[in-house]
């Protein structure tokens, strides 16, 4: 739990810092995301200091959603932004974006969702190896997938690691609980996560989420 906290606590230091250092040499709208970074992973890390009790409502089917309206493209990019220099780091990030899907969601549960996928991709990624982001729309659903190049999920295992306190590696960093808890969080919304092993190295984690009736 301490592990997954640091990475919006470390987000959070590092946008003051820069904040503090720029002074008021920083243009308004510069000031302006900063803050919006701070806002962001402040909301996170209090989203993971629940996650406990998270966990519990997610197995229990009575996760509370604050809804709104989420650009989701929008809210991808602040994601790999928020987290390029304190967890993809050494990893180039390839984002395609096909559309840009407006969806009524939880925008802070969605971020704990983003997060867990592309600190996922990097924690099993080699060094310097890309992880690719595609955002679009299929079928009435809004699409998030995030691949890796690293040593992958073998096809008897996509369900397991959706379990609580379960790992690909048991000797990485962290609670096990991230996985399970973005696949409830993802479900509460009527959508889904899943995962599929790729056809070279790597596997492709895929969030699906429903789009708002036309």
């Amino acid at each position: 739990m301490a592990h997954e906290l640091a990475t919006p606590l470390a987000v959070i230091q590092t946008a003051t810092e820069t904040a503090l250092h720029v002074g008021e040499e920083a243009g308004a709208e510069e000031q302006q995301r900063l803050l919006e970074v701070i806002r962001r992973n402040s909301n996170l890390a209090v989203l993971l200091l629940r996650r406990l009790g998270l966990a519990r409502d997610v197995e229990a089917g009575t996760v509370t959603l604050d809804l709104g309206t989420v650009d989701l493209a929008q809210l991808v990019t602040e994601s790999i932004d928020d987290l390029r220099t304190v967890v993809l780091e050494g990893h180039q990030v390839q984002v395609v974006v096909t559309d840009t899907p407006m969806i009524e969601a939880d925008e802070t549960a969605l971020r704990e969702i983003t997060f867990n996928l592309l600190s996922n991709a990097a924690k099993y990624s080699g060094h310097n190896a890309p992880i690719e982001v595609t955002v679009d729309t299929t079928d009435h659903t809004a699409r998030v997938a995030v691949r890796n190049h690293g040593s992958g999920v073998t096809p008897g295992h996509t369900e397991h690691i959706f379990e609580k306190f379960q790992q690909l590696d048991a000797t990485s960093p962290g609670a096990g609980l991230g996985l399970f808890i973005s696949r409830g969080l993802a479900r509460a919304h009527g959508g889904d996560l899943t995962v599929q092993p790729a056809t070279d190295t790597g596997s492709e984690f895929e969030l699906r989420l429903p789009l708002p009736a036309p």
